[in-house]
């Protein structure tokens, strides 16, 4: 591995921090989790920095080689600037953050700024559950609902930025009108994890799905739901997109995949287009907590090779 280039990629969540350095293989070489800091705001871009610090230090033959770093967060961004504009499940993020700037000058390498549903789909695409796929769709599950589109063998971004933000996937329009509210229940109201959490009175989804199976029947009835809602939008999905495979990931697939999978996967047969439905699988992520932050070190390289390009 001598020589190879190096990237880094951090995954900013809501309740952890995930970085590592890989090379362009896609191999680890090093990566740490820290709990995401309550206070947000500028704590968290400096925690990002310390991480990233700390990696460099711990991996001496990093340094020289570390080529960039990509930065996956669960927010809108500015791409042009590298900005956050809205991230509504980091404190003190619902507001413009300047997060790729500081990074960049704290570490003296260029840092590039992505989407964390696109960072999740490209880790899996480039070396887990997707790799050798065209056309991929990867749902990701945990405090929010996000997600990314690859096709035909490319990230697809969208016009915004937040291609593949499944969490919005509208349900019960008519309770919305009903209550004079904008809009109904979306999918990341019943199936993120502080919902799965909130229906069974639980303090954590993982809480929710123990009591499921041992047959709790308000954690049970919550878990029902909540793959009821998951598998209608990822048959919906499935029926747009027309992927080979669709990705299912994030922390709370992780904890409740037994649960969870086979009622998504039944209902991709009984309710998507019949052709496509026979034809995509519907699977578990294999890289777990380090897609995301695999994904941003990849979409750090690209980054970095447009703009060598255009010099």
């Amino acid at each position: 591995m001598a020589g190879d280039r190096l990237l880094a990629g951090v995954d900013v969540g809501a309740t952890k921090i995930a970085a590592g350095i890989a090379d362009e293989r896609g191999r680890v070489v090093a990566s740490h989790r820290v709990p995401t800091a309550a206070e947000g705001g500028q704590h968290v871009v400096d925690q990002i920095t310390a991480l990233l610090h700390d990696l460099i230090r711990e991996e001496a033959p990093a340094q020289g080689r570390l080529a960039g770093v990509g930065i996956a967060v669960p927010a809108v961004i500015d791409r042009q600037a590298d900005r956050v504009l809205w991230a509504p499940n980091i404190a003190g993020w619902q507001q413009e953050v300047e997060v790729a700037r500081p990074v960049s000058h704290a570490l003296g390498l260029p840092v590039s700024l992505h989407y964390d549903g696109h960072a999740w789909a490209m880790g899996e695409w480039w070396c887990g559950a997707a790799r050798g796929a065209k056309d991929v769709a990867l749902v990701a599950i945990g405090t929010g609902i996000g997600g990314g589109l690859i096709l035909g063998g490319r990230l697809h971004t969208g016009h915004v930025g937040v291609a593949g933000a499944l969490g919005w996937w509208a349900f019960d329009w008519r309770q919305g009108e009903a209550t004079g509210s904008p809009a109904g229940r979306d999918l990341e109201t019943i199936a993120s994890g502080p919902a799965i959490a909130a229906a069974a009175s639980k303090e954590t989804a993982e809480e929710a799905f123990e009591a499921a199976r041992k047959g709790d029947p308000e954690a049970r009835q919550a878990v029902d739901e909540a793959s009821q809602a998951l598998g209608l939008a990822v048959a919906n999905l499935v029926s747009l997109v027309d992927p080979e495979i669709v990705v299912l990931a994030g922390g709370v697939i992780n904890g409740g995949a037994d649960l969870l999978l086979p009622r998504v996967q039944r209902l991709v047969l009984q309710e998507a287009q019949p052709q496509i439905a026979r034809a995509v699988r519907v699977v578990v992520a294999k890289l777990g907590e380090d897609a995301a932050w695999l994904g941003a070190a990849r979409l750090a390289w690209q980054h970095t090779d447009q703009k060598e390009g255009a010099d």
